[in-house]
C-alpha cells in the first residue's frame, strides 16, 4: 500500500489560471488526496480562506486555517490525520466487500483488533507527499518559517519505519506558472539545499501547480487538465 499526498501550503486565493478547485477533483480522481493549510495573521478574526476549504474538500483532504507561529505543529498534524483517513477510507471498503459492513458497525472487541492494525500500517505504509508552497509576494515574511516547517516534517515522517519521499513544487515559476524546485526524495540534505534556493516573489497560479503537481507524482506526460477540459 502506498499514499500519495498533496499538501497545499498558502496564505490567499488564486489570481491566475485554472481554479485549483477543478484540478483538486481530478486529484482525487486519481487517488491522491489534497491537503491544504492557509497561513493567517489571527484566524478568530480575520475570514476564512474559502477557496483553501474548498481546494480540500474537492480533493478528499483535510484543511487547516493556521498562524504562522503554529505552522510547523499544524503541518504534521494533518499529514498524519491524512495518512489515517486513507488508511480508514481503504480499511472499511474491504470490510466492506467482505462483511458488508464498515469499521464502525462491527464489535468493539473486533474493532480495536482492527484498529491497531491501521496504526500499524500508518507506521509503515510508504508515502509519496508533494509539497505545494505559494511563493508569490504575499509570503514574503512567512517563507523561512514555512521551509523549516516542511524540514521539520520530513524529519517527523522518516521515524517511520516505512518509506517516505517528499517532493517540492513553488509559485508561480520564474519562467512558467511553477517550479519543481525538488524531485522526490529521502535525503534530507538535498531536500535542505534545494529549500535554501526558494525566492519569492510573483502572482500566485494555483490551480496551474496543482496540476503540475499530479503529473509529477503520476509521472505523467500528459495534461491532467484534458480531463475535464471541453
Amino acid at each position: 500500500m502506498s499514499i500519495k499526498q498533496i499538501m497545499l501550503i498558502t496564505d490567499g486565493e488564486s489570481n491566475v489560471g485554472v481554479s485549483p478547485i477543478e484540478v483538486a477533483k481530478i486529484a482525487k480522481k486519481n487517488d491522491i488526496v489534497v491537503n491544504t493549510i492557509g497561513i493567517v495573521k489571527n484566524k478568530d478574526i480575520e475570514e476564512p480562506l474559502r477557496e483553501v476549504e474548498e481546494v480540500a474538500l474537492n480533493g478528499g483532504g483535510i484543511c487547516e486555517i493556521t498562524s504562522l507561529e503554529s505552522l510547523e505543529k499544524v503541518l504534521s498534524m494533518v499529514t498524519v490525520q491524512s495518512i489515517h483517513r486513507t488508511i480508514e477510507e481503504v480499511v472499511n471498503k474491504e470490510l466492506r466487500e467482505i462483511i458488508d459492513k464498515d469499521i464502525k458497525e462491527i464489535s468493539p472487541k473486533e474493532r480495536k483488533k482492527i484498529v491497531e492494525m491501521m496504526d500499524k500500517l500508518g507506521d509503515e505504509v510508504s508515502i509519496k507527499c508533494l509539497m505545494i508552497l505559494d511563493t508569490s509576494g504575499s509570503m514574503k515574511y512567512k517563507i523561512n518559517v514555512a521551509k523549516r516547517s516542511i524540514l521539520e516534517l520530513f524529519r517527523f515522517l522518516k521515524e517511520r519505519s516505512g518509506e517516505t519521499e517528499i517532493g517540492i513544487i513553488t509559485y508561480p515559476g520564474e519562467e512558467g506558472f511553477y517550479n519543481i524546485l525538488c524531485d522526490f526524495t529521502q535525503d534530507i540534505n538535498y531536500l535542505e539545499e534545494k529549500i535554501e534556493k526558494i525566492s519569492i516573489g510573483g502572482t500566485t497560479p494555483t490551480g496551474p501547480a496543482l496540476e503540475g503537481g499530479i503529473d509529477m507524482i503520476l509521472g505523467k506526460e500528459k495534461n491532467v487538465l484534458s480531463e475535464y477540459m471541453v
